[in-house]
């Protein structure tokens, strides 16, 4: 059986493209969109991380007030125009438990969350990464713990891609086109395929801006490359024009 990806993108704003990019492209403005992913074909209704709405956005730091965001879709618009509602969610893999991807898990109240074990351990005691975890975001979810690569049904799988933070996964499904990736970590495509890095960081990737472990971002990236043959990074501004994959 092969499958399909739905693109869902509930909010997007303007922002520094250095944030997803290493070193470089500080000062760049980059379109930043908040998605969540429905995966059609199986015998489970699917979502691939929750995301956020604006007002939420705004709402989860002071900083954030004045933010230009705007509204593409709320969580119920979402799942509707995939013919869903947040009840009949069966399944939500969660990439990694930041805000602005779990942020709608906790109205799914009847599926199976789907997290690394190191995410979910690291998310209650996050250190100087307390900013972008909130425990009531998660502290009730019904969740299924994965350690490492894990083969969710035949022709989708869950890939430990550690380094945006401990317990990134991404998911991999088999489509009609080949082996798509949702790449688990927040990045952009130049992070697979860059048009220029910074001499310090190489050439052939670009980590993500934001990591807690440099070396485990870089083989992340490298692994996610390596396995996909399309790939879909979190936070890519071409997901915004994308109705299905494939």
């Amino acid at each position: 059986m092969n499958y399909r990806i739905i693109p869902l993108v509930l909010s997007k704003y303007v922002g520094e493209k250095g944030v997803m990019t290493f070193l470089t492209d500080y000062g760049e403005p980059i379109l930043r969109p908040f998605v969540m992913w429905c995966i059609q074909g199986a015998d489970k209704n699917i979502i691939v991380d929750t995301a956020i709405e604006v007002e939420d956005y705004k709402n989860y730091h002071p900083d954030f007030r004045n933010l230009s965001l705007d509204t593409v879709m709320t969580f119920d618009q979402a799942l509707s125009a995939v013919n869903l509602t947040a009840d009949e969610v069966d399944i939500v893999i969660q990439t990694h438990l930041h805000f602005d991807h779990c942020f709608n898990t906790a109205r799914c109240v009847n599926a199976k969350v789907l997290v690394q074990k190191d995410e979910l351990e690291f998310a209650q005691a996050p250190g100087p990464f307390e900013g972008v975890y909130r425990s009531d975001l998660f502290k009730n979810l019904d969740f299924q713990l994965i350690s490492g690569d894990h083969k969710l049904f035949d022709g989708i799988e869950l890939i430990h891609v550690p380094g945006h933070s401990p317990g990134c996964q991404a998911v991999s499904v088999r489509t009609d086109k080949g082996t798509v990736v949702i790449s688990g970590f927040c990045s952009v495509m130049e992070n697979f395929y860059p048009e220029k890095a910074h001499p310090m960081v190489g050439n052939s990737v670009v980590l993500p801006g934001i990591f807690t472990n440099a070396l485990e971002a870089y083989q992340s990236v490298l692994k996610v490359r390596e396995r996909a043959d399309i790939i879909l990074p979190l936070h890519d501004p071409d997901v915004v024009n994308m109705s299905a994959i494939p």
